[in-house]
């Protein structure tokens, strides 16, 4: 996050000991002397403990493991589910078309208008499969339910980044990555194997973040610390 130059430089002591000293932009920030092959991380976390005394923190919560809101693969699926129920039927719709010939006119069926007025949703049910079934493409996300979670986020003022779960396969965070470009997103990966995930957030210059941070306390998964002075 920060660009700053840090220097450390390396001075012998007596005997196996070794002195350290913490240069950031050539200015002299903290030391530590002990035996050379920890003194340097010794004198880092000096300068960090003096530095947080004096200068504003910027915390990435992702790194500590500590972000909320985590969009599940459920998740991903009823919001795409959610938003097919909400769509009107069309008039060039088939059933649409009969109907109307019978004499309907919209609302519930029936002859008193007492029946459904929503289109009857599909529920997949999977307790008597058959040999053979491929329960993975069953339970595989489709690529316009992850485009429509994406596009209303790109299209919405909202902060907040979009952390999909770690259940995703390989091929489902790759379609994410490729969808985020589209939108003019920025995508990345986070942890190994199978507790990697991914963040969709939005381009945002790293002044107007600290800006908004100064103003708010946090944005999405950044955190702003303000000095901790004794």
């Amino acid at each position: 996050f920060n660009k700053m130059t840090v220097e450390y430089v390396f001075e012998r002591m007596m005997g196996m000991r070794w002195k350290c000293k913490v240069m950031l932009e050539d200015e002299f920030i903290a030391e530590a002397v002990g035996v050379k092959k920890s003194v340097k991380h010794e004198a880092a976390e000096e300068a960090v403990k003096i530095l947080k005394k004096t200068q504003p923190t910027v915390v990435n919560n992702l790194k500590k493991g500590t972000v909320e809101d985590v969009i599940s693969r459920n998740e991903i699926r009823g919001r795409s589910a959610e938003e097919a129920f909400k769509q009107k039927i069309k008039e060039d719709n088939i059933g649409n078309q009969i109907l109307r010939k019978m004499g309907w006119t919209g609302g519930g069926l029936g002859k008193d208008g007492e029946g459904i007025r929503e289109p009857i949703s599909v529920k997949e049910q999977f307790k008597r499969e058959g040999l053979g079934l491929d329960v993975e493409r069953v339970n595989r996300i489709a690529k316009r339910d992850i485009e429509e979670i994406i596009r209303n986020y790109a299209r919405s003022d909202s902060h907040i980044d979009l952390t999909f779960s770690r259940e995703l396969t390989m091929d489902e965070r790759k379609q994410i990555h490729q969808i985020a470009q589209k939108y003019g997103l920025k995508s990345k990966s986070h942890g190994q194997g199978h507790n990697r995930y991914l963040v969709v957030s939005r381009k945002r210059r790293k002044e107007d973040l600290l800006d908004q941070l100064k103003q708010e306390g946090q944005v999405g998964h950044y955190e702003l610390i303000m000095p901790q002075a004794n």
